[in-house]
């Protein structure tokens, strides 16, 4: 995220506007309108808009606005608006979803330019190119998706997608958080299966997590004090614990916050790339 700094802001007043927001800031709301309004493709002198765009937004969205056969745009856009921030959001997201790279690979100029703005005001979504086409997701902070590109890269292939799967989806602007949940776990299984119980046909992360506890010389490369500690032990199984234990909705509780979702499919990466590039390690007992 790139926010505009202000010639004489200072680093505290520069961190301040770069904190992460609202969906919609209040900063956001004239851009995020005049671009939906444009989506609208209004024409003429009385500023009609395209009814093939209504009726397909309301396709897309199952919505009805119950509009007469012509509506002029700022008739059309007060009715959007007039329906919260959440489904203003998704009215930008549908319509961003026609957009893709322009021959060259380049962002198209009006998706660069509604991302500017997205950016500038600091709005916790973000404008991002999936599965071909930009759509809205919310905003990884910087670093963050260095390390799950990083842990996709380096796991082996099944684990990868699962993970790749997991972060999209807690990402997304209504993320299915159970779902994220479940992906982040089978990355980890994948990953810690052919290192923990390598001919074993299937593991389940309780399995796995059973194995390392009940045999010796389960450590982490890196090194400890003369008295043992950290455990890398206990790390091991404490991280892998908290994974199973967190997907409390699988056996009937409540489905996970977005914000347990992400961090769930965080500490599933470091666990992924922990055992895809041999961090964790059996150490000999003899």
């Amino acid at each position: 995220m790139s926010v505009w700094r202000p010639w004489d802001a200072d680093d505290d007043e520069y961190e301040e506007r770069s904190l992460i927001r609202e969906l919609l800031p209040p900063a956001l709301h004239a851009p995020v309108v005049a671009w939906i309004r444009k989506e609208l493709r209004p024409t003429g002198m009385y500023a009609h808009v395209d009814m093939s765009r209504v009726h397909e937004l309301q396709s897309g969205l199952q919505v009805d606005f119950r509009q007469p056969r012509f509506v002029e745009a700022d008739d059309m856009v007060r009715a959007i608006t007039q329906k919260g921030e959440q489904f203003v959001s998704r009215v930008v997201d549908f319509f961003l979803s026609y957009y893709e790279d322009d021959h060259l690979g380049r962002m198209p100029s009006d998706v660069e330019n509604l991302k500017w703005h997205f950016d500038s005001t600091a709005s916790a979504a973000d404008i991002a190119l999936q599965d071909g086409v930009y759509r809205l997701r919310r905003r990884v902070p910087e670093g963050v998706e260095e390390l799950a590109e990083a842990s996709k890269q380096s796991a082996p292939m099944l684990a990868g997608q699962h993970l790749g799967k997991a972060w999209s989806e807690a990402y997304a602007l209504t993320p299915n958080t159970s779902l994220v949940m479940t992906e982040a776990i089978k990355a980890v299984e994948a990953a810690a299966h052919p290192v923990v119980s390598p001919t074993a046909k299937k593991v389940r992360l309780g399995m796995i997590t059973q194995t390392i506890k009940d045999q010796p010389g389960w450590a982490l490369v890196f090194p400890n004090r003369d008295d043992g500690h950290p455990d890398h032990k206990a790390v091991i199984v404490g991280m892998l614990e908290t994974l199973i234990i967190a997907q409390a909705d699988r056996h009937g509780g409540v489905a996970p916050s977005v914000i347990e979702s992400q961090g769930h499919v965080q500490l599933a990466s470091t666990l992924v790339q922990w055992f895809s590039s041999g961090v964790v390690v059996r150490q000999s007992t003899a």
